[in-house]
């Protein structure tokens, strides 16, 4: 063998190695970290951009909101409050109410359900309400996909 086939192959060996070494470091830090449990959930509620490199961002995490203003050279926090309390049942009797399915978990207690009031649409009209938040089409869209969610 040559002098540059020798080293092509010593330098493909190194390459292996630092790679698998690199991937092994990563495997056991991640598994020391998700084991520890110290480490509360980050999420992330809401993100607007102000310009194209600023952006205002509010998050949650152990128990906690934070607004933080973020642009390319750093974070700030904005402002600080509890985060609120975990939706109550009142949420799920509204959406079994919108939907008419009843949604797994909650009880109505045997209360009459209240009647629908809720107008339909002509044959073929489209409402100014389709595809908006306001639409109680979107919302029986989002628990059937949420019903499909759990159920698969």
């Amino acid at each position: 063998m040559d002098d540059s086939a020798v080293m092509a192959l010593r330098v493909l060996v190194s390459l292996g190695v630092v790679l698998g070494l690199l991937w092994w470091l990563q495997r056991r830090l991640v598994r020391g970290r998700a084991s520890s449990g110290v480490e509360a959930p980050v999420r992330v509620l809401s993100r607007q951009a102000i310009s194209p490199k600023a952006s205002v961002v509010v998050l949650e995490t152990g128990g906690q909101r934070f607004l933080l203003g973020v642009t390319e050279a750093n974070v700030n926090v904005l402002h600080t409050s509890e985060a609120p309390p975990a939706p109550d049942a009142g949420f799920a009797a509204s959406l079994q109410d919108a939907s008419g399915v009843p949604v797994p978990g909650t009880d109505d207690g045997g209360l009459p359900r209240r009647r629908d009031t809720r107008r339909a649409a002509p044959e073929g009209a489209a409402s100014m309400l389709n595809g908006s938040i306001l639409s109680p089409d979107t919302w029986r869209q989002g628990a059937a996909f949420l019903r499909r969610g759990r159920t698969e």
